[in-house]
């Protein structure tokens, strides 16, 4: 049975409120409240706490734990501003709700039906099968609140462009009553628009609960709607809508070089001016892109291994240009890449540029040995501070000094001043002698001055 007390005070601030998870013990804070009495046989029934129902404000809930079975349970609600009582919860009204008799949570079968909204104080007493009663006046408390509920919340769009940013919110307010649960839309009252958790608007519902506002949406973010406490309706808890995803649809960029704008080769230690546009796309096609910051790379073709070349802000042509002296073979790479999110990124290499270091013969002889054969000899150097691993070098012969046979391949090494080559040779006519080192894929080859050798 549930019966009301006829007395009655207005309501005064409201309390803060805990509605979620299952309320924390509270015999330390209610010492001195609670009063048990047991028998020889056993203890008293121990009353944990008591609250509302998170999801069902008006239905009351209350946790005893006892030696043996609950008999009776007996719930006064009392106003948390009036301390009057206004309210007794009996036995019949309550049912086993989880747990055993013994150890359980009780709720009332039905809302309770209180003479108006706010806080409530619940004081429980609570008897068990050995007759053992406790009284706790402290056992918890009932949030009789109206809970802010939200339907058909929806975005007039879901994916928004660099030129298209506003986002219409529409959607309805109402509220489910505490005593009956029934739905009714809350007329007048604030609602905020959120865009990422930030409110951006805060519009006000009409008659029959329903609201519709604007936003500015800057980024992939989420917009929702929110209820929030408001002094002018003390009584209406916390509400949400569920966030729904804003998608954003980039304007494409590309990045087209005019220098170097095919492969070429060139001598280690040469500058190369780097020239490339970024476009934008537009309805009208693709145009300059004016104002956006980027920066160029030089990646070496072999490795992983890379330079800074510069930074840079396209002007009104869309263009940017450096200048760099690559080290070695590879490609530049510009990229771009806006701090807004409605900008795509771009990037794009330039066609390779081949490094070739400098190799040069700094003496090269051929003199007729007194066997009748040749002895060759001569020394290279590679200028530019690198050399080959191994530095093949061909002696060539040719008895017009025009067409070249290769007589034999030797090998230059270091020799402390130089990288010197020699050769003997043998049954060679006379003729034209020279020395030849082949190019390789970093370094430029080389032709040795030309000696003539007679008989």
């Amino acid at each position: 049975m549930f019966r009301t007390r006829a007395a009655w005070a207005a309501i005064g601030t409201t309390a803060a409120l805990l509605l979620t998870g299952v309320p924390a013990a509270h015999a330390a804070e209610g010492a001195g409240t609670a009063e048990a009495a047991g028998t020889a046989e056993g203890q008293a029934p121990d009353v944990r706490w008591a609250s509302s129902v998170s999801s069902d404000l008006g239905t009351l809930q209350v946790a005893v734990s006892s030696d043996s079975a609950l008999t009776d349970i007996r719930a006064h609600i009392v106003s948390a501003s009036t301390q009057q009582e206004v309210a007794v919860v009996e036995y019949d009204a309550f049912t086993l709700a989880s747990g055993t008799a013994a150890d359980g949570v009780w709720r009332t079968k039905q809302p309770l039906d209180l003479p108006a909204l706010g806080s409530y104080d619940v004081r429980v007493e609570a008897t068990d099968a050995d007759g053992d009663r406790t009284v706790d006046n402290s056992a918890g408390s009932l949030a009789y609140y109206v809970a802010a509920l939200f339907e058909d919340v929806r975005p007039d769009r879901t994916e928004i462009d660099t030129d298209h940013r506003e986002v219409r919110v529409d959607g309805t307010l109402k509220g489910r009553w505490p005593g009956t649960r029934e739905l009714k839309p809350l007329a007048d009252h604030r609602v905020d628009l959120d865009v990422d958790n930030w409110t951006e608007n805060t519009v006000r519902t009409d008659a029959e609960g329903r609201f519709s506002g604007t936003v500015t949406v800057n980024d992939a973010v989420p917009v929702q709607a929110v209820y929030r406490h408001d002094t002018a309706n003390p009584y209406v808890l916390y509400g949400e809508s569920e966030p729904t995803p804003i998608g954003i649809r980039q304007v494409a960029t590309r990045w087209t070089f005019q220098a170097p704008a095919e492969a070429r080769t060139i001598d280690y230690g040469q500058q190369v001016t780097v020239t490339a546009t970024l476009e934008r796309e537009t309805p009208q096609g693709w145009v300059p892109f004016e104002g956006q910051s980027g920066g160029v790379l030089y990646e070496a073709s072999e490795g992983t291994h890379w330079a800074s070349v510069g930074y840079f802000t396209t002007g009104a042509d869309g263009k940017a240009s450096v200048t760099h002296t690559p080290w070695e073979t590879g490609t530049f790479r510009v990229a771009s890449h806006s701090d807004d999110p409605f900008i795509a990124p771009a990037s794009a290499n330039s066609p390779e540029i081949t490094v070739l270091r400098a190799s040069v013969f700094t003496s090269f002889s051929a003199t007729r040995a007194q066997e009748g054969g040749v002895h060759v000899e001569g020394a290279m150097d590679f200028p530019d501070g690198w050399t080959p691993g191994v530095i093949p070098v061909h002696i060539e012969h040719s008895r017009d000094g025009k067409r070249w046979t290769n007589l034999r391949t030797t090998e230059a090494n270091w020799s402390g001043e130089g990288h010197a080559f020699s050769a003997d040779l043998t049954d060679v006519r006379r003729g034209y002698f020279r020395a030849r080192f082949e190019a390789t894929e970093s370094f430029r080859g080389a032709v040795s001055e030309v000696v003539k050798v007679g008989r």
